[in-house]
C-alpha cells in the first residue's frame, strides 16, 4: 500500500493531465485551473489515507478535507456545473486513479489482499468525497439562488434597475470600502406628481425610462445606477469628484433637451466622498440637501453639496 500510494503521489500530474482530458470540455477555461488544483489536492490527500491505518471517518482530517470539498464545490458552480456534473467529476478522478496504478503498478507482484485493500479504500474515498461534493454544491445553488431572489425583489421593475433599500444597504457601503473618492448624482423629474395627474401613467413610464436610459449612456464604465422613491434615478460615480460629478449632470440634463418629444425638465442634487460625507449615510444626507435646494431653484438646476 506504502508503494502504491508514493506512486500516485508522483504521479499526480499525469492523473491531472487524465482527468482533464476526460473532464476538460466541461470545463469553462476561467475557473479550470482552480478546479484542477483543487482535485490535485484531493489526490494527495487520498494517498494520505491510503497510508493511514485509520478508518474512512478521518479522512475528513478534522474537517480540513471537507473545506476542501467546499473549495472545489465552489469552482464547479463558477464553471456552470450541475450535479449531474459534479458526480461525473469525481467518477472520472476513480477512474483515472485506478487506470494510473493499473498502468504503473504490476498488481501481479503485490499481495492480493493488498490490491483488494487498496480498491476499497478508492471506492470509500471517491463515495465520501462525492456525497460531501454534492452536499457543499446543494449549497452553494441554495445560496445562490437566494440571493438572486432577493436581488430581484430589491429591482425595480419598471427601470430593471436596483431599488434605494438594496443601494442603501449594499452598493453604497460597497463602493465606498472599494474605493478612496466616490461621487453621486440624484435627479429627480420635476412636477412629477403633478404632471402624472394631468398627463397619465403612460407619461409618467416615459420620462423615467428616458432618463435611465440618458443616465446610462451618460455615465462611465463602473457606474452604478438606482431608482429612489417614484421620480429620482441615483447614480454611483466610483473614482469620480465633485467636480467631475456636476458637469457630467450637465452633460444628462444637456441630452435630455435632445431628440423628439416634450422637454423633460430634472433637477440634480450632486455629493462626493469624503469631502461631503464620512460615510454612507452622510453622502446620501448632504446629496439629498444638494437635491432639495435644486428643487426650490427650478427650471432643471443642478447644486453641488457645500
Amino acid at each position: 500500500m506504502e508503494g502504491i500510494a508514493e506512486e500516485i503521489r508522483a504521479g499526480v500530474p499525469e492523473i491531472l493531465d487524465g482527468w482533464r482530458d476526460a473532464r476538460g470540455s466541461a470545463v469553462d477555461e476561467e475557473f479550470y485551473p482552480e478546479l484542477v488544483e483543487g482535485i490535485g489536492k484531493i489526490l494527495v490527500v487520498f494517498t494520505e489515507f491510503l497510508q493511514s491505518p485509520s478508518p474512512l471517518e478521518n479522512f475528513s482530517r478534522e474537517g480540513a478535507t471537507r473545506a476542501l470539498i467546499q473549495e472545489i464545490s465552489s469552482r464547479q458552480r463558477e464553471a456552470g456545473r450541475d450535479a449531474v456534473g459534479v458526480i461525473e467529476d469525481y467518477m472520472a478522478l476513480r477512474r483515472c486513479v485506478w487506470r494510473f496504478v493499473e498502468e504503473r503498478v504490476d498488481l501481479s507482484e503485490v499481495d492480493g489482499g493488498e490490491v483488494s485493500h487498496f480498491f476499497v479504500k478508492l471506492m470509500q474515498a471517491s463515495d465520501w468525497a462525492t456525497e460531501a461534493g454534492l452536499e457543499a454544491f446543494d449549497r452553494i445553488v441554495h445560496r445562490d439562488m437566494e440571493s438572486a431572489l432577493g436581488q430581484a425583489a430589491a429591482t425595480d421593475l419598471l427601470t430593471g434597475l436596483p431599488d434605494r433599500d438594496l443601494f442603501n444597504r449594499r452598493l453604497l457601503p460597497r463602493a465606498l470600502q472599494e474605493h478612496e473618492r466616490v461621487a453621486i448624482m440624484i435627479f429627480d423629474v420635476a412636477d412629477f406628481s403633478d404632471t402624472v395627474a394631468t398627463e397619465g401613467v403612460a407619461w409618467a413610464r416615459e420620462a423615467l425610462l428616458r432618463l435611465a436610459s440618458v443616465m446610462e449612456e451618460a455615465t462611465p464604465e463602473g457606474a452604478v445606477r438606482a431608482r429612489f422613491g417614484d421620480d429620482e434615478i441615483c447614480a454611483l460615480l466610483p473614482g469620480m469628484n465633485a467636480e467631475d460629478a456636476y458637469r457630467l449632470a450637465e452633460e444628462v440634463l444637456e441630452r435630455l433637451t435632445e431628440g423628439p418629444g416634450d422637454l423633460l425638465r430634472v433637477d440634480a442634487g450632486v455629493a462626493a466622498y469624503p469631502e461631503h460625507g464620512e460615510n454612507a449615510g452622510e453622502l446620501l444626507s448632504a446629496a439629498f440637501k444638494a437635491l432639495r435646494t435644486a428643487k426650490r431653484v427650478g427650471g432643471s438646476g443642478i447644486v453641488a453639496a457645500r
